[in-house]
């Protein structure tokens, strides 16, 4: 299917999921596993600053944009490449299906 808004994926990202697997003595383990690379995508921030009393707080959304075809689900761990080449490490929240993309609701992973 045609994704309209892939023109807008400036980034890649490469997808990590715990997963059930056998360590090398053969007995069963947990670990992540690389589950999708170099999927395209594109990583939005979005800062709201809030007038409150007694003290104004700010609220980040963080979001991901990809195209329906990527095996993402919540708790999956995702390392974006931005364009300038820098890496963010992210948790994936919520991930909304649309028409012709995923909508996930990320947050920072620095411990990733």
């Amino acid at each position: 299917m045609f994704n309209p808004y892939e023109v807008m994926y400036d980034s890649v990202m490469d997808v990590y999921r715990y997963q059930d697997k056998k360590d090398d003595a053969g007995f069963d383990a947990s670990g992540e596993s690389l589950v999708a690379s170099s999927v395209k995508c594109r990583y939005s921030i979005s800062n709201q600053g809030t007038a409150g009393s007694p003290v104004p707080s700010l609220q980040a959304a963080n979001q991901l944009f990809c195209g329906l075809e990527t095996d993402i689900r919540e708790g999956d761990k995702v390392v974006v490449t931005l364009r300038n080449g820098r890496k963010v490490k992210l948790r994936v929240g919520e991930a909304h299906p649309y028409s012709f993309q995923y909508q996930c609701r990320v947050e920072r992973d620095e411990k990733a």
